[in-house]
C-alpha cells in the first residue's frame, strides 16, 4: 500500500521516477515502440520551426550535443528528418523534416494527446494545473 509519508514515496525524486516509468509504460502502449517521446518532440520542434541546427535542437529539448547528434542520426535512418551541413558554416549541421516524419507527427499527436489524457486521468483539472506549474517551476 501507498503510504505518502513514508520513505521513499516522499520523496520528489522518487515520485517523478515512478511518473517517468507510468509515462514510459502508456507511451509504449499506447503511442509507439520506435519513436521516442523525446524523438517526437524533435519531431515537434522541426515542424514548428521548418529547419533548425542540432544546437537549437539541444536547447529546444534540453539536452547535450552528443545525445542529439546520436537521435537525429537514428531518426534520419529511420528517414524521419534530413541533415546537411549549414552553407554558410560546415561546423553546423541543419535538421529539417521528411514527409515520413512529418507524416509520422501528424499521425502521433492524437496519440500523444490520448497517451496523456489516460496518464492524467486520476487527477481533476485543477490538480494537473498545478502538476505542470509545479514541474515547470522546478525546472526553472
Amino acid at each position: 500500500m501507498f503510504d505518502p509519508d513514508q520513505e521513499p514515496q516522499r520523496h520528489t525524486g522518487y515520485l517523478i521516477r515512478r511518473a517517468q516509468q507510468a509515462h514510459v509504460a502508456t507511451w509504449a502502449r499506447m503511442v509507439s515502440a520506435e519513436i521516442t517521446s523525446v524523438q517526437y518532440s524533435i519531431l515537434v520542434i522541426l515542424d514548428r520551426l521548418g529547419e533548425a541546427s542540432q544546437r537549437e535542437l539541444c536547447d529546444e529539448v534540453d539536452l547535450d550535443r552528443s545525445t542529439i547528434a546520436d537521435l537525429v542520426r537514428r531518426m534520419e535512418r529511420r528517414g524521419l528528418v534530413a541533415r546537411k551541413r549549414d552553407q554558410d558554416d560546415a561546423r553546423r549541421n541543419t535538421v529539417t523534416l521528411t514527409e515520413l516524419g512529418l507524416a509520422e507527427r501528424r499521425r502521433l499527436g492524437p496519440l500523444v494527446a490520448a497517451a496523456d489524457r489516460e496518464l492524467t486521468s486520476p487527477l481533476t483539472p485543477e490538480q494537473l494545473d498545478a502538476v505542470r506549474d509545479g514541474l515547470r517551476a522546478l525546472l526553472g
